[in-house]
């Protein structure tokens, strides 16, 4: 098995920590998926139980009734300190053009 150092071994040592596992009864994955404009402000910010599909750069996704261009995506996966899986998604969009 090969030794993991650097980052992946920050990465495996924090997902083995007592602080990332999950408790008995703990919830299944929680998503949030917050969306900005390409100058940073804040437009929606949507929190579920669960996964949303993460939009892909450059296609046309419609966000409350109006269309947008997605530009950019970030997405974070880890565990909240009780261990519940997380996922935090930064979609960057634009008018469409």
């Amino acid at each position: 098995m090969t030794e993991l150092t650097g980052v992946f071994a920050a990465i495996a040592n924090r997902d083995s920590s007592d602080e990332c596992k999950a408790l008995p009864g703990a919830q299944p994955v929680y998503h949030c998926m917050a969306f900005e404009t390409p100058a940073g402000a804040f437009l929606v910010q949507l929190d579920t139980i669960g996964t949303m599909p993460i939009p892909e750069d450059g296609k046309t996704i419609v966000l409350h009734d109006q269309p947008v261009t997605v530009l950019a995506t970030e997405t974070a996966y880890t565990r909240m300190d009780f261990g519940q899986p997380t996922i935090f998604t930064k979609v960057v969009v634009d008018t469409v053009v």
